[in-house]
């Protein structure tokens, strides 16, 4: 029994895809999952005041989602799906995928703007020196690891913003918040606790903060790391039940914007026994879904079927919207390859501590700016045509266990055999 893929031309790196070790060995190492700020009382507190603020920055959807309690059972089974080379979720009836559509519905960050991109080093003066420019004040020696900053330092500064504080005091403070929500929920890294200064100019000016392409930014990094709220909605069988005991403060966001289609997850959840193959929802997001959702969750809508690198500092990930066209409500038909770049996935901000990202990135820079002209298209409607499926099944990785590949094997032979027999009754009776 020939697990996949027959055809490797598509799946090249499968010798070393985890999915190997599972079906050689019948598992493998366990996967641990990471997340920064687990303990909301941590976190910054908001303030109505800053409402308005992280409504200008685009980050007011991602503050309403920052207490959601990860699945870490549903985050490893979807790695082990994931495939570094398509940069897609390779499953039984065809490639699915996180798209920027997904990333502004679910998050409400802008997709659309300026690339998230800059330099790693301190221009001008030093790290502190640029910290105490924003901030006031400098943070002491003993607070930097390198270029990397203790998140415990904005959290002894700021403990909390005072009903009376003035314009400045309120500005400072929410640019401590967007400070650390990058480094604990929207960019973690193994740093623990740190965040690095180079995020500091883009929240500077709050007013510039607010022209950059957060949306695509988190989109790249996360395909760079590799999802739980996007598995909940287009993987419907393996979501929980919601509850309507309400894990947030609901009395105090009643008087400010809605928040985006993940905020919805923010409470209790319930399981039930379910059965069956899990079948991927390609349009989750219905008519009635979408009404309900505040107008920032659309900014970008017009790039939602790009094709072309995304861009977040050092990390560069392609958007491979043509793959996955049935999640725009179209045919999926054969794709054109894939755009896997091994040099690009190896870069890293190790020894590059004076690098100009711009400079080095300037060919997907200069895509991502005529973004409009690389859109994804085909022909309105459902499914994928024949041609798609055989492609597909000679292409992809169909059992990931021995297990799974004998009951489907099992399974193919008795429905086989089933037919065969109903197919000789049928002519005895005539």
């Amino acid at each position: 029994m020939n697990p996949g893929p027959r055809d490797p031309s598509v799946l090249h790196l499968q010798p070393s895809h985890r999915s190997t070790e599972i079906w050689i060995a019948g598992g493998g190492d366990p996967q641990r999952c990471r997340r920064r700020n687990p303990n909301q009382e941590k976190f910054p507190r908001l303030h109505p005041r800053m409402i308005p603020l992280l409504l200008r920055t685009g980050f007011y959807g991602i503050a309403r989602v920052t207490s959601l309690q990860l699945d870490w059972n549903l985050i490893s089974a979807l790695v082990e799906r994931w495939r570094p080379e398509t940069h897609t979720f390779h499953l039984p009836i065809g490639e699915c995928t996180i798209t920027l559509q997904d990333v502004a519905i679910l998050l409400g960050l802008p997709v659309d703007g300026e690339p998230v991109v800059g330099v790693s080093q301190a221009e001008g003066g030093s790290w502190s020196d640029i910290v105490g420019h924003v901030f006031g004040q400098s943070p002491p020696p003993n607070r930097f690891n390198g270029a990397r900053l203790q998140l415990s330092w904005f959290q002894s500064i700021f403990p909390k913003l005072a009903d009376d504080a003035s314009e400045e005091e309120l500005i400072r403070y929410t640019q401590s918040y967007l400070l650390q929500l990058i480094a604990g929920t929207m960019f973690t890294d193994h740093s623990g606790g740190l965040v690095h200064c180079m995020w500091v100019p883009f929240i500077q000016d709050l007013e510039v903060c607010g022209r950059y392409a957060w949306g695509a930014a988190v989109l790249a990094y996360l395909y760079r790391e590799l999802c739980k709220l996007w598995a909940w909605e287009r993987l419907p069988t393996i979501s929980p039940l919601r509850t309507n005991h309400s894990l947030i403060d609901e009395a105090f966001w009643a008087a400010h914007p809605k928040g985006p289609l993940g905020s919805r997850w923010l409470v209790r959840h319930a399981f039930s026994e379910t059965t069956g193959r899990t079948v991927s929802l390609y349009r989750p997001y219905n008519e009635k879904i979408l009404s309900a959702l505040p107008a920032y969750c659309f900014t970008g809508q017009d790039i939602w079927r790009y094709r072309g690198p995304l861009v977040c500092i050092f990390i560069v990930e392609p958007h491979m919207a043509d793959r996955v066209l049935r999640q725009f409500g179209m045919i999926q038909t054969i794709p054109t390859d894939a755009q896997y770049s091994h040099e690009m996935h190896q870069i890293t901000l190790k020894g590059k501590a004076e690098c100009n990202w711009i400079q080095k990135h300037q060919a997907s820079i200069t895509i991502w700016m005529s973004r409009l002209d690389n859109l994804a298209g085909g022909v309105v409607g459902d499914g994928a045509v024949t041609e798609y499926n055989n492609w597909y099944t000679d292409r992809t990785r169909r059992f990931h266990s021995c297990i799974g590949g004998i009951h489907v094997y099992t399974v193919s032979i008795l429905v086989s055999e089933l037919f065969i027999n109903l197919t000789w009754i049928h002519e005895l009776i005539s």
